[in-house]
């Protein structure tokens, strides 16, 4: 796959992530939150919410529809803040995101739509913060983890939305399906390299 059908493909991947929600008439609980389903929104951390040294380097296949490709994205995680940048097999960026606990700031991102990128950073934070932060911080959903922590489900009214499966109860281990169950996207997600520190 070329490097312009991927960004195209990419570029219809997160564009879909933005209409999908534009029917909603909640507004949002405040300014500091995504809209991660339908009236469902999460609240972003604040910079001393964010704590931890984390470098993860994932491969990612995407599923919208009959549409499927692959990129790789290179997790940074630092106290204060939270850098995610998309790249193509030889190194390109895609796209970057950079959000320090106010400000959200993206690069390469062409649906001019905006707050795009956003829908990606909830999707890691779901994937990947602890539950009961989660909890604490969702607000229009309810959020149950499985006891052996080998799946996460959001449910709205009762209704699963978001369903989230891990091969390892270690969430940065083995592989990790997204699947979005309204917005009709899968992200299939394989940790090749991570360190904390």
């Amino acid at each position: 796959m070329t490097i312009f059908k991927l960004t195209i493909l990419l570029t219809v991947f997160v564009g879909a992530l933005s209409n999908t929600s534009c029917s909603t008439v909640e507004t949002r609980p405040d300014l500091n939150s995504v809209e991660v389903a339908q009236a469902v929104f999460l609240r972003m951390p604040e910079s001393q919410g964010i704590n931890e040294t984390i470098d993860a380097t994932q491969v990612l296949v995407a599923d919208y529809g009959e549409r499927s490709f692959a990129f790789e994205a290179q997790l940074e995680i630092r106290p204060g803040s939270i850098k995610i940048a998309s790249v193509n097999m030889w190194g390109g960026i895609l796209f970057s995101i950079d959000y320090d606990g106010s400000d959200l700031r993206t690069q390469g991102n062409n649906t001019g739509q905006g707050p795009d990128a956003q829908y990606l950073l909830g999707d890691v934070l779901l994937t990947y913060w602890d539950a009961q932060w989660l909890r604490e911080r969702l607000h229009g959903a309810e959020l149950k983890d499985r006891r052996d922590g080998l799946s996460r489900t959001i449910f709205r009214d009762g209704v699963p939305v978001i369903e989230i499966s891990y091969e390892a109860a270690d969430r940065w281990t083995g592989k990790t399906q997204f699947t979005h169950i309204e917005r009709g996207y899968v992200l299939n997600i394989q940790t090749v390299s991570f360190s904390r520190s």
